[in-house]
């Protein structure tokens, strides 16, 4: 009974370390990192350039006639001024 039960826990201490081992094995998938990207916008006279260099901050650069109260809003990949889509011009980063 002893050699019985000797043998059982061997047994699964080797199911349990080749179990360990293929969790921590490397499958093939590696991490993503982060690339910068840039996202250029038509909207009527006014040009809006989105640009992220880092993974933490995002930089908008507007450009044209500007007044108070303007409301750019993105909605589904979309951006919108003051209600209107704009036309995308993104050609990549």
């Amino acid at each position: 009974m002893k050699k019985l039960l000797l043998v059982s826990a061997a047994a699964l201490s080797v199911l349990s370390a080749s179990a360990t081992y293929a969790a921590d094995s490397d499958d093939g998938v590696q991490p993503t990192r982060f690339q910068p990207w840039q996202q250029v916008w038509q909207c009527n006279d006014i040009g809006v350039t989105i640009t992220a260099h880092d993974p933490f901050s995002i930089e908008y650069d507007l450009g044209g006639t500007i007044w108070g109260g303007s409301r750019f809003t993105m909605f589904k990949g979309t951006l919108y001024f003051n209600g209107r889509p704009c036309l995308s011009q993104s050609l990549g980063y």
